[in-house]
């Protein structure tokens, strides 16, 4: 760094310290917030896609049914394959850890089969601790029903050879005990932590799944091609089997993710959008304030260019200092929002259990780069009109700041949201597609900014009638304000906009989701295995214990629901089984197409085998395209089985969609009994709470729940759910407050002769600071006046555009009006808060004349 830097940059960045400090703090949340949901959304879907893949790295090709389980059966006939390469057969189950009933994904490998192909693929099991001395006694002990190998991680935890795991598997109790660890094989991703693996006859028996299969995997020998080893899979596969490769199951699950995962991350740019306005804000007054020191560089000799490399160069000297803290902070933030994300991706899309999130060199990289040149555009107009400005007009006092064109900025303002609902409404692209939605609301946080700058003079007309100078004074400023209070105030407008819309649009879904709860969940008591929750859960009831159930004296009708996963048209969605006769007599199902409830219902029991029906739930219609009257080809094992739409269904439940049967047809098609939750119907007169008590009584393995505790449970979930996003939201408010705070500094070095003038005539401190809170105020109403317009404008966007767009949900849109009069109290005493020390520091300003008054 040259002696002219050092003296122009750093010393003026340690004169201005307040002004470095919000700057650096602008910068460090922004990069943080962008930074901690990068690292959370990686890294939750990496542990989804270890979920996806299990100790199957290493596998070139994936056999799979397209409904239900393949059967074991298949394997002596694919015994030709052999020539190309190995084959692993796999089982898969769920285990809930007994007290905590943390989820587990148990699998089942043939191990000596593996062992045997170590060689070729190192995912064979490891050796460790004093249980087995030799290969031979190792596999000996893995004849034991309930051995199981673990994870290194998990391991660390205590539960190494030796150690035992109790829970529950299906609604059974069982003690695992650890007999070995699995190796991490060098240049792969680590095993999940929460995977348990068990030898394949083992977890069959342990599952009740004697003779299935959930899929086989195959492994290419040294010298073959995959292309030689597909083709003759496909010539051997019987109908209704599946072939893809592991990258494409992987590349599923990060589609499936995609929309979830760019909301968030979306929602994270609000921080760096807003922070772009106070950066701007920040360098502008930092410029300005330093006019002559521009100038006398300028008649000294110094060219424009150098004069704007060091203007950039202090920029940059912020945007890395400031994104280093941001680093830091950053991590430490997705250490929590980490499980945040784990936990919605496992409930809507399959089991993930990250736990941490890890900072890698690129990563670090990049955030230090988007702070650095957001730091960058941020100066770039200031650094150019200091730099091309003679140095006489520099010296003017009247070079100072300039009123907007707050006129046109209404005008431009109005033109761009009416653009912006036009783009989000006016087109209509394939489900799933909703760029004209995001681009929308873009135009629309443009223009809202536009408008709260056009809304400061009308907040300043009210001063000219006041008899009170203080009212007056403080007013005046907003008649015609300059690109200090505008920005100030467009600032607050987007944070307060995308906060208030992103409320508006979860409280109406919350209400929405409450009212289907309300109608579909009439049931007095709910009964699902121990540890069942989240899509990717494996636990079944097994058929004797419900009918047990249903068989109990207080009970007076059983709803067995089932659920599975199915691929349809290429695509990965669920097939799903109740009893339409109790649902159609005793539910409340809402139905989107086909008739009032229950005809549609009614109409499934009564076509039973012979003229099946499906419900389709809403989800499912938009990704699919299907309407009510339509025929599809359902896959079932060993073929398709045809099925027509009988109605839409409303059903909040996923994002891949559903279909529904009923119960006789599903197990007419798939033979299986079990369930995955009862609902149970009592008696009149019968206590909920007591039958709940005494069933658990004699089933400690089920989980027992009345109709209240579930719908309580649901809406808890729903509200950690969206807790991330109310964070996200908090933090881009506080930015956005931080930039009044500057703008308010700004503003009283703008004002300085006058607060000198006032003083000199009288006015005490608290009177000047009065003013200098007042004035502040009126840009921060400015700000949410026009940011409670632009909420209420993006909140329609979400709910009538992006929500069945994206989630192919339909929600009923709501004004909450009591969350927004909180947001409102909140963001005015938030920028009090802020103000107020300001304002204090402003009416202290010292008489000195010959200092530059700013910008």
């Amino acid at each position: 760094m040259s002696w002219l830097a050092r003296r122009l940059v750093v010393r003026a960045l340690a004169r201005e310290w307040v002004r470095t400090l919000l700057t650096l703090v602008a910068v460090a949340l922004g990069v943080a917030v962008f930074l901690s949901i990068r690292l959370a959304n990686r890294a939750a879907v990496a542990s989804f896609e270890q979920f996806t893949r299990g100790v199957g790295q290493g596998s070139d090709l994936i056999m799979q049914a397209e409904a239900g389980p393949l059967r074991e059966s298949i394997l002596p006939g694919l015994r030709p394959l052999a020539e190309w390469g190995w084959m692993r057969p796999v089982v898969e189950g769920s285990f809930a850890r007994a007290g905590t009933l943390e989820g587990f994904q148990l699998m089942g490998l043939d191990l000596v089969s593996l062992g045997a192909t170590a060689g070729e693929d190192s995912a064979a099991p490891q050796e460790a601790g004093p249980l087995h001395q030799t290969t031979e006694g190792f596999y000996a002990l893995l004849q034991d029903p309930e051995a199981v190998l673990v994870p290194s991680a998990l391991a660390a935890e205590g539960l190494g050879p030796g150690a035992f795991l109790e829970g529950f598997i299906q609604e059974r109790p069982v003690r695992l005990r650890v007999v070995g660890l699995l190796p991490d094989p060098p240049n792969r991703p680590k095993l999940q932590r929460n995977l348990l693996v068990m030898d394949l006859p083992a977890a069959q028996r342990i599952l009740n799944r004697a003779g299935e299969l959930d899929r086989i995997e195959w492994g290419l020998r040294p010298g073959a091609h995959l292309a030689d080893l597909e083709g003759q899979a496909r010539h051997l596969l019987p109908p209704g089997l599946l072939l893809e490769p592991p990258e494409q199951r992987a590349e599923s699950g990060r589609t499936m993710t995609a929309a979830f995962r760019f909301n968030l991350t979306i929602l994270s740019l609000i921080a760096l959008a807003v922070g772009a306005y106070l950066l701007f804000q920040a360098f502008d007054a930092s410029v300005n304030r330093r006019r002559e020191t521009w100038a006398t560089l300028r008649a000294l000799g110094l060219p424009p260019a150098g004069v704007t490399r060091l203007l950039l160069g202090e920029a940059a000297l912020l945007g890395l200092l400031g994104s280093l803290l941001g680093v830091g902070l950053g991590w430490l933030l997705a250490q929590g929002t980490v499980k945040a994300v784990s936990r919605t991706v496992n409930a809507l899309y399959g089991a993930s259990s990250a736990r941490s999130a890890t900072l890698s060199g690129s990563e670090a990289g990049l955030v230090l780069t988007v702070g650095a040149f957001a730091c960058l555009v941020a100066a770039w107009v200031p650094a150019r009109r200091a730099a091309l400005t003679p140095p006489v007009q520099l010296l003017a006092r009247e070079g100072g700041p300039k009123p907007v064109r707050w006129g046109w900025a209404g005008g431009a303002g109005a033109a761009s949201l009416l653009l912006g609902a036009g783009l989000a409404y006016g087109l209509h692209p394939s489900p799933g597609v909703a760029w004209h939605a995001y681009a929308g609301s873009g135009l629309a946080l443009l223009g809202g900014s536009l408008v709260a700058v056009a809304l400061l003079p009308l907040l300043g007309l009210p001063g000219r009638g006041l008899r009170s100078w203080r009212l007056r004074l403080a007013l005046r400023p907003l008649l015609r304000p300059t690109g200090r209070h505008g920005f100030a105030a467009a600032a607050l407008a987007v944070a307060v906009g995308m906060a208030s819309g992103m409320g508006v649009m979860v409280q109406s879904f919350e209400r929405t989701v409450l009212a289907w709860i309300g109608s579909s969940l009439r049931a007095d008591l709910y009964v699902s295995p121990l540890g069942a929750a989240g899509a990717g859960s494996h636990h079944r009831m097994a058929p004797a214990t419900a009918d047990r159930l249903a068989a109990d004296p207080a009970v007076a009708a059983a709803d067995r629901f089932q659920m599975l996963p199915i691929t349809f048209r290429g695509r990965p969605t669920f097939l799903g089984a109740g009893d339409m006769g109790v649902q159609a007599s005793r539910g409340g199902l809402i139905l989107a197409a086909g008739g009032p409830f229950p005809g549609p219902l009614r109409a499934l029991r009564e076509g039973g085998t012979t003229d099946p029906g499906v419900l389709a739930s809403e989800t499912f219609a938009r990704h699919f395209g299907v309407r009510v009257g339509e025929v599809l080809e359902l896959p079932v094992p060993g073929g398709t089985r045809r099925a027509t739409v009988r109605g839409i269904l409303a059903d909040y439940g996923n994002e891949r969609g559903s279909l529904i049967l009923d119960r006789p047809v599903f197990l007419a098609w798939f033979q299986d009994a079990q369930v995955a939750s009862v609902a149970l119907y009592l008696k009149p007169g019968e206590s909920p709470e007591a039958v709940a008590a005494q069933l658990r009584r004699g089933h400690p393995g089920l989980q027992i729940r009345s109709n209240g505790a579930l719908r309580t449970q649901v809406t808890t979930i729903f509200r950690q759910t969206f807790a991330l996003t109310y964070a996200l939201e908090a933090i881009g408010l506080l930015v956005a407050v931080l930039g009044l705070a500057q703008g308010l500094t700004g503003l009283a070095l703008a004002r300085r002769g006058e607060i000198w003038s006032l003083r000199a005539l009288g006015a005490t401190r608290a009177e000047l600071t009065g003013i200098l809170v007042l004035e502040g105020l009126g840009v921060a109403m400015a700000g949410l006046l026009a940011g409670l317009g632009l909420g209420l404008l993006l909140a329609r966007i979400l709910v009538d555009v992006l929500n069945p767009q994206v989630f192919g949900w339909t929600l009923s849109f709501s004004v909450p009006w009591g969350f927004l009069g909180l947001a409102t109290l909140s963001t005015l005493a938030a920028a009090l808060l802020v103000l107020i020390p300001t304002a204090r520091w402003g009416a202290r300003l010292g008489a000195d004349r010959e200092v530059e008054e700013g910008a």
